[in-house]
């Protein structure tokens, strides 16, 4: 058999793209002289690099909801929605950006101890406070928080088997946990307490402590959450100060303040006249964890990975589909969220108050963290809650025509199906995933979450295997179903 050679392969290519509304492009790693849908030599590593240098600059602060460096990654992201030339998805306005009233708390500096002589006593600070201003006036008790972990420890006296305790407790409680999950550890001990009656806990702390950290963190860092956990007022105290057997103490409540948290919203229309009411999604937050004026060196959470990384993808692929010279037949939405690490709070207001009928929205495809492979799975990407629904293997057998793995990852999919926004969507009955290619690295959650620690050329592999995967979504011959439905 005749083999053409390559320039007759590179001009046949050429001529068929011509006619039938294709690109060609070549994909690292792959047959040189495939033919490409247009729009995908939109992604490439020059793009990919600008964008997502910009979002994990430290001149955006971490992107922490709230502040003003999110104000202008979310500013940006419309900037480049616009430049693509989508609608506005935000209102029937036809802004960018689906807004919600939201409040923000924050620790006040500190409260006042004072000793029965009237001695100030100096503490660390606050991990805990009411929504006013609290006073206490009494002994202080001495428990040991760790047998109160699984609730009220048993008294040694036989009389009775509960442990009677005053208002005012100290104690020490170690963890190994960090973040959320330490806190939530002393929250199950402070729901305890409280049950027994106390209304004051004074914690026995480290200066490098978690619990000193987390406090320096809520002082510094405003938040939008519904609260701590932690029923009771906690004050920070070093373990070797020494304090009579009554203080009087006034704890201030949480200082508040309201501000508008913006989701931004862009629309690709689709171009069949019976597929153009249904949408596909694709989406990723757009906030991380901000700064801390408190840390020693890198005072930025920069979240290059997490999730910078998967913004980049949403914008690469917003350029890449309204390039195609035919529009898909179905509408694309564009979406990023505010709040994904304070619990899913933007994409929860989303599906409150959608702008699209959720009825309509065939798939989400939320994209997580995709710029640090796990060794072996370079170039390829898996998918959340992989036996949810059956829209991971349409993907794959779309992207595999090209040379791009979506699969099943044996620990993570299950695990991490509910932990970012696509659970949002899920909750109420819409096809929807996370797409990652990644691991939980060293740097998740640390200032050195720098965008030159990414693997550029993997990330663009991904996103073009996203956009290989999604073309029996965007195109409407395929429609995902979720099973045991």
């Amino acid at each position: 058999m005749h083999r053409p050679s390559f320039a007759t392969a590179i001009t046949l290519a050429v001529t068929i793209a011509f006619h039938i509304g294709v690109a060609v492009t070549r994909v690292h790693g792959e047959d040189p002289a495939l033919v490409l849908p247009a729009g995908i030599e939109q992604i490439t590593e020059e793009r990919v690099t600008g964008t997502i240098a910009f979002l994990a600059s430290d001149e955006l602060g971490g992107r922490g909801t709230g502040t003003p460096e999110f104000e202008i990654a979310a500013a940006y992201v419309a900037a480049r929605f616009r430049g693509a030339g989508l609608e506005g998805g935000g209102g029937a306005d036809g802004t960018f950006f689906h807004e919600t009233i939201a409040t923000q708390t924050r620790l006040p500096a500190a409260g006042k101890l004072t000793a029965s002589d009237g001695a100030p006593i100096a503490h660390w600070g606050l991990l805990a406070v009411g929504d006013e201003l609290q006073s206490f006036d009494g002994p202080i008790q001495s428990i040991a928080l760790e047998t109160w972990r699984d609730g009220p420890p048993p008294n040694t006296d036989p009389k009775d088997n509960v442990l009677a305790l005053g208002p005012i407790v100290r104690g020490s409680l170690t963890t190994e946990a960090k973040g959320s999950r330490a806190m939530s550890q002393l929250a199950r001990v402070a729901n305890h307490l409280q049950a027994e009656g106390v209304k004051l806990l004074l914690l026995d702390a480290e200066p490098g402590s978690e619990w000193v950290r987390q406090s320096e963190l809520l002082r510094s860092r405003p938040r939008v959450t519904a609260g701590s956990g932690i029923p009771i007022p906690v004050v920070l105290m070093a373990p070797a100060t020494k304090i009579s057997d009554s203080i009087s103490a006034e704890v201030p409540g949480l200082l508040r303040e309201e501000r508008a948290m913006r989701n931004v919203i862009g629309i690709l229309r689709g171009g069949d006249a019976d597929k153009a009411s249904e949408a596909i999604v694709f989406s990723a937050h757009l906030d991380h964890l901000g700064s801390n004026p408190n840390l020693e060196g890198d005072k930025i959470y920069n979240g290059a990975d997490d999730d910078a990384s998967g913004v980049t993808a949403v914008l690469t692929l917003a350029d890449a589909f309204a390039a195609m010279p035919q529009k898909p037949a179905r509408s694309l939405i564009f979406m990023t969220f505010w709040g994904e690490e304070s619990g899913l709070l933007g994409s929860k207001e989303y599906v409150e108050r959608p702008t699209w009928p959720l009825d309509k929205i065939v798939a989400n495809v939320n994209i997580e963290m995709i710029g640090r492979p796990e060794g072996g799975a370079r170039g390829k990407i898996w998918m959340t809650g992989w036996r949810e629904s059956d829209l991971g293997g349409i993907m794959r057998e779309s992207a595999s025509r090209w040379g791009t793995e979506i699969f099943e990852h044996p620990k993570f999919s299950s695990m991490l199906y509910r932990a970012s926004d696509n659970w949002s969507f899920v909750q109420r009955g819409v096809v929807a995933h996370s797409f990652s290619a990644g691991s939980l690295h060293g740097d998740y959650h640390q200032p050195d979450d720098e965008w030159d620690r990414l693997e550029i050329p993997h990330m663009t592999r991904v996103i073009r295997g996203l956009m290989l995967g999604s073309l029996p979504l965007i195109d409407g011959t395929a429609t995902p179903k979720q099973k045991n439905k």
